[in-house]
């Protein structure tokens, strides 16, 4: 702990990259934090705090965090939850920079104010505003500092100056901090083990496979099968201790009966793994999402170079110094996040997809790294360090007006759903009965005017470059799956998916949550809970026009019937 303090002061202390992680972090979420705004799951915190619903899909650190030790995490609060946010993540992203300085020292000692690069481009990714609008960024934050010091006490399981008990109880406190991470997001169990095995790549390319440089030997071991073997051990425990309290929780708080709600977590290979077809067609949706949609959507284009710079790099050092351990590592980096895919039975979903930022800050590390080793070599090395500091500038900037647009997009969508019902609640209010429960139907779509940067023109140069690397291994792809209304090709996922539309089905399909958001706004309602009344009005309501024209709302004898179905 005093080490990780010490370590954490020199970061803390350096003037060059508290100023640059905070101008960063101002740009990126300033807007978001000052520009509060209700979505999706903002309005069902009471079923996700009081009534279980967190633990019921395997996120119980939240749910712990609230009933166990009162930290009234359930109570809304937009500003400051996102304030406290981005703090998290910031020093979160910090004890990354940590753990890596840790490994690279004494063998390649990078200035500290060196590591604001990787830093920055870390927390400006584009790709975590599409958690970072859900209510307590579903614990993304915490959960990727709790990862990297889970990290950070795997490597001190394999120090060469570490004691048989001090090992074990590196391993024990590793997969403690891994089950509290995996209590958050599932999908840090990927940013665990791209972390490991970016950890590994830095030894074996700094150090190689004796551990020994020059004077010096690596405080780390270097053998691959033992770094295998402690993995193993963390992640095998992380996920054992997860099954045991979830399954206490279960026994004490009687999660069974949620059966109700239509939120139980995937099992292991997912729903549709087995369906003939699926998984071939997950894959083809992951090649389109996480490599095809680089061409228009900058998260995945830095993704995509990121991967490929790594790749180059594990081939050249690899082949040089005969370590082609390099390039396994290099191509298990890539493959992980199909096999997650593959395990979820789905492509990964933007929003779970956590090691995306991870994988861009280090490949700046590797740059980095390869300047400062050879910043004396030759007068062209001082020339590609500045041409490297003027790209990963501008690198960063983009990132930051992206982040800044989907931020802004976002709140665009909150005013418009807000207007939306402020509406619906005056027709109610004043044309009908409102002692009535109330059942809401249909799909309410974001209106392209505010959404259009999500779109990719069908009659533009990008989506032609879409087509040519998606139609040869299936031309009805892009129809299918990314195409729903015929604006364009989507690219991205949150932008385009309205809290009304997400409201009318969520969780039991009962609209609750539609009515929640019209009371946060100070409009009492009712909903409808009879399946068989709710299935009756899903017939009415194909014969009703739909919001905002005449008649979008019919008084029935029983309810009161409102179709939100916009063309």
């Amino acid at each position: 702990m005093k080490r990780l303090k010490a370590d954490l002061l020199q970061f803390f202390h350096c003037k060059a990259y508290v100023c640059a992680m905070s101008l960063v972090a101002l740009c990126c979420y300033g807007y978001t934090i000052a520009h509060p705004s209700i979505g999706m799951d903002d309005t069902a915190i009471g079923l996700y705090f009081q009534e279980g619903v967190a633990p019921f899909v395997g996120r119980w650190s939240f749910f712990v965090a609230e009933n166990v030790f009162h930290m009234h995490i359930g109570d809304f609060a937009p500003w400051m939850t996102e304030l406290l946010g981005v703090l998290i993540l910031m020093f979160s992203i910090t004890i990354w920079c940590v753990l890596w300085k840790r490994i690279c020292e004494p063998r390649m000692v990078l200035p500290v104010w060196a590591y604001c690069f990787p830093a920055c481009i870390f927390l400006s990714c584009p790709l975590i505003s599409e958690v970072f609008v859900f209510y307590l960024h579903n614990g993304v934050c915490t959960a990727y500092g709790l990862t990297a010091l889970s990290l950070l006490c795997l490597t001190e399981s394999l120090s060469v100056n570490r004691s048989k008990r001090q090992r074990i109880a590196d391993i024990v406190w590793a997969s403690l901090l891994l089950t509290v991470a995996l209590g958050f997001y599932e999908s840090f169990s990927v940013v665990f083990v791209m972390g490991g095995v970016m950890a590994f790549f830095l030894l074996r390319r700094l150090y190689g496979r004796t551990g020994q440089a020059g004077d010096h030997q690596t405080v780390y071991r270097t053998k691959i099968l033992l770094w295998m073997r402690n993995g193993f051990l963390v992640g095998a425990s992380s996920l054992l201790l997860r099954m045991l309290i979830l399954s206490v929780l279960n026994a004490v708080y009687n999660l069974n009966r949620l059966d109700i709600y239509n939120v139980r977590y995937r099992h292991l290979f997912g729903d549709n793994f087995l369906k003939e077809g699926e998984l071939i067609m997950n894959l083809k949706r992951f090649w389109v999402m996480y490599y095809v949609n680089g061409i228009v959507y900058l998260p995945i284009t830095v993704l995509v170079a990121a991967f490929a710079f790594i790749g180059i790099y594990s081939l050249y050092h690899g082949v040089r110094k005969r370590e082609l351990i390099l390039v396994l590592c290099s191509f298990s980096m890539v493959l992980l996040p199909i096999l997650m895919s593959i395990v979820e039975g789905m492509p990964t979903r933007y929003r779970s997809g956590q090691y995306v930022p991870l994988v861009g800050a280090f490949a700046v590390l590797l740059l980095f790294i390869e300047l400062f080793q050879r910043r004396r070599a030759s007068s062209i090395y001082r020339i590609l360090s500045a041409a490297s500091f003027v790209f990963l500038a501008v690198l960063i900037y983009n990132q930051c007006a992206d982040m800044n647009k989907w931020f802004y997009l976002d709140h665009m969508k909150y005013q418009n759903a807000s207007e939306v019902m402020k509406q619906v609640a005056h027709d109610l209010e004043e044309e009908h009965d409102i002692s009535k429960p109330i059942v809401f139907g249909g799909a309410y779509r974001v209106p392209y005017s505010i959404s259009k940067d999500a779109y990719c023109s069908f009659s533009s140069l990008q989506y032609r470059w879409i087509c040519y690397l998606t139609d040869p291994i299936d031309p009805y792809l892009k129809e299918k799956y990314y195409a729903p209304n015929g604006r364009g090709y989507v690219f991205t996922e949150m932008p385009v998916v309205s809290l009304l539309q997400w409201g009318v089905t969520a969780f039991d399909g009962t609209s609750e949550q539609l009515i929640q958001f019209m009371e946060m706004h100070g409009h009492s309602f009712r909903c409808v809970k009879d399946p068989a009344v709710l299935e009756e009005t899903e017939q009415i309501r194909q014969n009703m026009p739909g919001y905002p024209e005449n008649g979008y709302i019919r008084e029935l004898e029983d309810y009161i019937l409102v179709n939100l179905e916009s063309l």
